[in-house]
């Protein structure tokens, strides 16, 4: 008979075997996609049912499109990348894209707490003297750059800055205090109405924007490439546009026709 300690060996040897050979495929359905936060909720949602049907492994690491696009652009060890304009454009120039899904759309809108009390309902109503708003900060804020625009397009900036009290970097922040009385009205993406149905409504207060598409990019750096290009046409499906739909990402009408610079 062999001595215990030898099989007890064998056994350790055959099992880190067994965990080994598992590793490798656990890695190869494991993609990572760097998730502009504006387009969390509906992105969350397609890859847990992609999890499901493919026995794979989504992982998000969530900011904002301008604060991830330069890990993109540095090589930084991701499959996919989702974003919205003008940042499709400089992952394609700097030869970083593979393919690319456009399954929604993001478009300025105002909204106020629900039934209107303040009675905003034109750009004339968001430069009454002593309305509270709220805007993306400029600076950071694609959607509030180009909320301004509109307003200077219009002649009414100075106007529209004086009756600014808050710029923030996140809608969720505007959002919440719209809801709690501390703002009559804000600036936003058009996903945020839905978030907070029941508490706010989204005012016909409409603009001449220029069309800000949503884009999921396969990154042509992916070290799991046919993972990523089965993730990209999953996004590509009736219901992973549905999802972005659903949640308010929708094409605005009147910037159907001019792209994004």
């Amino acid at each position: 008979m062999r001595p215990r300690s030898t099989i007890s060996l064998s056994l350790a040897a055959v099992l880190a075997l067994f965990i080994a050979g598992c590793a490798k495929p656990a890695a190869e359905n494991r993609l990572r996609v760097l998730c502009g936060t504006s387009m969390a909720k509906p992105m969350q949602k397609i890859a847990k049912e992609f999890e499901k049907t493919n026995a794979a492994t989504v992982e998000f690491d969530l900011g904002g499109s301008e604060t991830l696009l330069p890990k993109v652009l540095v090589s930084d060890p991701g499959d996919v990348y989702v974003c919205h304009d003008p940042f499709e454009a400089k992952v394609r120039a700097a030869g970083k894209l593979s393919s690319s899904v456009v399954p929604g759309w993001l478009c300025p809108i105002v909204v106020v707490v629900l039934d209107n009390p303040k009675k905003v309902r034109d750009w004339d109503d968001l430069v009454r003297p002593g309305l509270r708003l709220g805007i993306g900060d400029p600076r950071y804020s694609t959607c509030g750059e180009m909320f301004v625009g509109e307003a200077r397009r219009r002649g009414l900036e100075e106007k529209l800055m004086r009756n600014v009290v808050m710029q923030a970097r996140g809608h969720g922040e505007l959002a919440t205090a719209v809801v709690v009385g501390s703002l009559d009205a804000a600036a936003v993406w058009n996903f945020v109405a839905p978030e907070y149905q029941g508490k706010l409504e989204k005012t016909a207060i409409a603009g001449d924007y220029p069309e800000v598409r949503v884009t999921v990019i396969g990154l042509a750096g992916s070290t799991r490439p046919a993972l990523r290009d089965r993730f990209l046409e999953w996004c590509r499906r009736g219901e992973s546009l549905a999802a972005f739909a659903e949640h308010g990402y929708n094409r605005s009408s009147a910037a159907a026709t001019k792209p994004a610079k």
